[in-house]
């Protein structure tokens, strides 16, 4: 398909845009939501160190499983590529790899869930009741890590086709039993951080049971699987696990960045303090509810970037990035004044506690920037997400990730945890700034790729 028909396609508009990606702002707000609600139910039936604790328990479990995001972000740009070639049985084939591999790597973190719980407390710092109250909410939350990393597969495959109303419903569950046993488990049964973990592993469980039928319905749709897509040869065929493993690797050196920056955040609050470490805590969450609505417009930037791509299409690139940028950046400055205007309303409302509600409070304005200043890296994150991009998003975050290092070096001590905050904004900044430097080499390499193959020999160059 030529770039002149790309540009042409009558679907690809503003409004489309927006219309793909509002099941996507609706099923990514319920993840954070779920946060928000674990840190509502321990604000209202403990204290600073049950907030503290679930900050540290939480960070130390992101590393290991958020590092495997890459299940979600390499399989949707695999499978726009190969819709976009229209190779049916090539992606079906990717949903087959991506589930194995995710299974295999959840029961792992299961398996080594208490390594991992005194490894990450031997780094990281907290005082000893808060560290106790984190490996409760640690133990506990990594029962839902074979669920979990399966769903990733599972979504990442459902929004490369463009399911985006699968996924909001088997979000939509997941956040509907998590909240519901948060209340049970903390409230009424006052298991604590512990009771948290427990509830949200539940409700891993529940929502790849509710993907599991949405792939099956969508496999119906197609006509069941493609001919030739179980045959051994074919599924294990050496080029395309070679591209998935370069692929995902590059993806996974590039998100453990992005959590080591996330961790040294909380860990940079966990020296200022309790109260100053439960009172970023409670921001972050802001900050990740915001994150989960603008990354709806991301995904969609996947989508169709990855597809663009399958057909080698510049203009279609160009206009993925464009449609998907505007309503992106306008969401994040609403967002903004949103958070600027009634954040400290909210939070009096979330944190009972007296000291982590005056430190969420003071150092809200900070916060209230994050969305309109990570729309930029969260909008090219999708674009060389979607064109698979793997090595150009690895020297990115970890460049990015070095930058807010030498930041936080710099500002933390002589400005406290206004410096902090400071840096954590130029990470952010970063992490925009380094993939736009590099988005002219993506379209010279769309360029110089005249074959409309969605498995190109080095698609992460």
């Amino acid at each position: 398909m030529s770039s002149h028909t790309e540009a042409t396609r009558p679907d690809l508009t503003r409004l489309e845009v927006i219309k793909r990606a509002l099941p996507l702002v609706a099923a990514n707000a319920t993840v954070p939501l779920a946060g928000v609600v674990d840190t509502f139910v321990l604000g209202l039936s403990g204290d600073k160190s049950d907030l503290g604790g679930v900050a540290l328990g939480g960070a130390i479990f992101s590393v290991f499983y958020w590092s495997f995001y890459f299940l979600r972000m390499g399989t949707t740009g695999l499978t726009a590529q190969a819709d976009g070639a229209h190779d049916r049985a090539e992606t079906q084939r990717i949903l087959i790899r991506a589930v194995a591999i995710a299974a295999l790597l959840g029961i792992a973190v299961w398996l080594l869930r208490h390594p991992i719980a005194w490894g990450g407390f031997a780094v990281l710092q907290g005082q000893p009741g808060v560290e106790a109250k984190g490996a409760d909410y640690l133990l506990a939350r990594a029962w839902g890590a074979p669920a979990a990393l399966a769903t990733f597969a599972l979504t990442g495959w459902l929004i490369g086709l463009g399911r985006n109303s699968a996924t909001l419903a088997i979000y939509a569950v997941f956040s509907a039993i998590n909240i519901g046993l948060d209340l049970w488990f903390v409230l009424g049964l006052g298991y604590g951080p512990g009771g948290v973990g427990a509830a949200t592993a539940i409700a891993e469980w529940a929502g790849l049971l509710v993907g599991l039928g949405f792939v099956a319905h969508t496999l119906m749709r197609q006509g069941g699987w493609a001919g030739g897509v179980l045959n051994r040869a074919s599924l294990l065929d050496r080029h395309a696990i070679a591209q998935m493993f370069s692929v995902n690797i590059n993806l996974m050196i590039r998100t453990w960045s992005l959590v080591i920056g996330f961790t040294w955040f909380a860990n940079a609050g966990a020296r200022q303090g309790t109260a100053i470490l439960a009172g970023n805590h409670v921001l972050l969450q802001v900050i990740t509810l915001w994150a989960f609505v603008l990354d709806a417009f991301a995904f969609v930037a996947e989508t169709e970037a990855g597809r663009a791509y399958g057909r080698r299409s510049l203009d279609g690139l160009r206009r993925a990035v464009r449609l998907t940028g505007e309503p992106m950046f306008a969401a994040g400055a609403i967002f903004a004044v949103l958070t600027w205007l009634f954040g400290a309303q909210l939070l009096t409302l979330l944190i009972e506690d007296a000291d982590a509600r005056a430190a969420a409070i003071r150092y809200l304005p900070w916060c209230a920037i994050v969305p309109f200043l990570g729309a930029g890296a969260w909008l090219m994150d999708g674009v060389f997400i979607g064109t698979t991009s793997g090595k150009i998003l690895r020297n990115a975050g970890l460049a990015s990730l070095l930058v807010y290092l030498i930041a936080d070096a710099l500002l933390a001590t002589p400005l406290g945890n206004h410096g902090v905050w400071l840096a954590f904004l130029v990470f952010y900044i970063a992490r925009g700034g380094t993939l736009v430097i590099a988005y002219p080499s993506l379209e010279r390499r769309l360029q110089s790729t005249p074959t409309a193959s969605a498995t190109e020999t080095n698609p992460s160059a």
